[in-house]
């Protein structure tokens, strides 16, 4: 497995409106899974911090957490899981800053969704 030096921003937890654009995000996250490049590291935010602090059970979340496994950074906005007062519920990843996120952003290809 490889790692390319692309980063996927998401800045929704859906891609797209109500429960298309849930369907179409748990889609796209498992397309990534199944791929053997994978990108460096997904960054959310905004309401896309609600993908990293699901329950435990939720398939977006066991998908993000293999994806972590085959070796991907996931950041979390710390500013967005305090707004959504969901910063202890963070279950994959880690939570990062702004320095975190523009250090990505300015080193990296960024994909958005």
């Amino acid at each position: 497995m490889k790692t390319m030096k692309k980063t996927l921003f998401f800045k929704s937890d859906k891609i797209g409106d109500g429960e298309l654009g849930s369907m179409l995000t748990k889609g796209f996250l498992s397309a990534i899974l199944e791929q053997e490049d994978t990108p460096k590291s997904i960054i959310c935010v905004n309401s896309a911090v609600l993908l990293t602090t699901e329950k435990e059970d939720n398939e977006i979340l066991i998908i993000l957490k293999k994806i972590e496994e085959k070796g991907v950074k996931i950041y979390s906005c710390g500013t967005c899981l305090d707004y959504y007062n969901k910063r202890d519920d963070l279950k994959v990843g880690v939570a990062g800053n702004a320095m975190d996120i523009v250090n990505s952003l300015l080193s990296e290809d960024i994909v958005t969704f």
